[in-house]
């Protein structure tokens, strides 16, 4: 936990205005993180602080890549994320997160760690799907794979027989197979 320290924005006695930071996040980052569904990347993280009087604004700029495999041939594959937010911190009496977009810290807190932050912005900027664009042959699905996998898919559909399937799924199949 100690590499996560390094994501801790001091913003007690900085002036009021705006201030910059930028942080790196790479495999040691997602290893500090507790079953983090990230295992490998690599990212560039700007943080724009606006610090006013009565809250601080957070505006963040993430830009890297995600090391993950293909959902359609299983092959490795490497995946752009990118993410533009904001986040506001308001001050009270105790921790709280009223909003996806507001964390109140105590009136004593002088930093605050970005490091759960950042992940959550990562994460949640991930494609559902992980597929190859096939755009070039360089970046394109594993043939091989693929002509498995449909192998694989026809031998299961002609074990099953006409009357072997439950009449309430038969709809469902001729949808499937109809596209």
């Amino acid at each position: 936990m100690a590499k996560l320290n390094e994501y801790n924005l001091v913003f007690k006695g900085l002036k009021e205005g705006r201030h910059f930071f930028n942080y790196s996040v790479d495999s040691s980052f997602f290893k500090e993180i507790n079953d983090s569904v990230v295992e490998n990347g690599d990212f560039k993280v700007e943080v724009t602080l606006l610090k006013k009087s009565q809250m601080l604004q957070l505006d963040f700029s993430i830009e890297g890549k995600v090391n993950s495999i293909c959902d359609n041939c299983l092959a490795a594959l490497t995946v752009p994320v990118s993410f533009e937010g904001t986040m506001y911190v308001k001050f009270g009496a105790i921790y709280d997160e009223p909003s996806e977009e507001i964390i109140i810290l105590p009136h004593e807190e002088h930093e605050i760690n970005l490091a759960q932050l950042i992940y959550e912005f990562i994460v949640v900027s991930l494609p559902l799907r992980s597929v190859h664009s096939n755009e070039t042959d360089d970046d394109s699905c594993d043939d091989e794979m693929i002509d498995r996998l449909n192998q694989q898919n026809h031998h299961e559909e002609e074990a099953i027989s006409e009357d072997d399937i439950d009449p309430r799924w038969e709809a469902l199949r001729k949808l499937k197979n109809n596209k």
